[in-house]
């Protein structure tokens, strides 16, 4: 089978979920009148990369889902939790997971399944929301196959662009303005004691319109947990010099962590392991809570 190339992922969005997340939930009349309306979720939409090695086996996974409605677009927020099960070959191979809907911060509400399995394999997932049972399936990878970074493993150390040194990423921040996530290179603070935590993720040129957001919710919560390094860094090295977005080299760090789409948080202990994980989506509440244990 061909391998899609990291800067094809990157731009084109890992997974149909993904691109999801751009949508829109209100309806605008012929009078240009926009009205709000409570819609019924009707199906299950992962926001993580299908059919990509990517959900490792014997390891911790936080599975992000979005529930859409009808027309396919995705719920603005999620009133109380969805209980989800877990079945391989149709027998059930957990006790049922309730997951509490989230959007603090957001304008997009989501569901992050914590999930373990020692078995690689196709597992059928159902949430049941509001009294439906919405269904979806993913697939997990024997550990070794997996290239992204796993829960406890070292987080690769690489140079990251600051304000003194750009290391060849040209702008090193795409927000506007620019972020204060810049001061500091990976290279040089992991593993050195201290808590990490780096965001990989390109407000101006997002694919799924949550970089930026998350971007805030990260730059709102550094002040909070002075004892934490905070560092962001984009996703592509020269995305003002080429004519399409796809054309774009993605930055170093992309290939230093194997990774197949964008946003995603990476937190590391004082060692330099991961502790925590955050891919395409996350609020400040599920963010805050981490930080403080990690911060603790």
């Amino acid at each position: 089978m061909s391998q899609i190339s990291r800067r094809t992922l990157l731009a084109g969005g890992a997974a149909a979920g993904l691109a999801a997340l751009t949508s829109c939930g209100d309806e605008t009349s012929s009078t240009g009148t926009v009205t709000t309306t409570t819609p019924t979720a009707t199906s299950l939409i992962a926001v993580f990369p299908q059919g990509e090695q990517y959900l490792a086996a014997g390891r911790p996974q936080r599975m992000p889902f979005i529930l859409a409605d009808a027309d396919g677009a995705p719920l603005d927020s999620i009133a109380g939790s969805a209980t989800f099960t877990v079945s391989r070959k149709g027998t059930p191979v957990s006790e049922p997971i309730t997951v509490p809907g989230r959007s603090e911060g957001l304008m997009r509400g989501y569901l992050a399944l914590p999930f373990e399995t020692d078995q690689d394999g196709v597992y059928d997932i159902v949430a049941t929301y509001e009294g439906r049972q919405l269904d979806a399936s993913v697939q997990f990878w024997p550990a070794d196959k997996v290239k992204y970074p796993q829960i406890g493993d070292p987080l690769p150390s690489i140079a990251t662009p600051t304000v003194d040194d750009h290391r060849g990423v040209d702008p090193i921040c795409t927000a506007d303005p620019p972020c204060p996530l810049h001061t500091k290179n990976l290279a040089e603070v992991l593993g050195m004691g201290s808590p990490v935590a780096v965001l990989v993720s390109t407000p101006a040129y997002c694919q799924t319109a949550i970089c930026g957001p998350v971007l805030g919710l990260v730059q709102a919560a550094a002040p909070k947990f002075p004892g934490i390094t905070f560092i962001h860094a984009e996703v592509y090295a020269n995305p003002a010099k080429v004519a399409s977005i796809d054309e774009a080299t993605p930055a170093p760090i992309v290939d230093a962590f194997s990774m197949p789409f964008e946003p995603a948080l990476f937190i590391a202990d004082g060692t330099g392991a991961l502790l925590a994980r955050f891919d395409s989506i996350f609020d400040a509440n599920e963010l805050a809570d981490t930080l403080k244990k990690v911060g603790a």
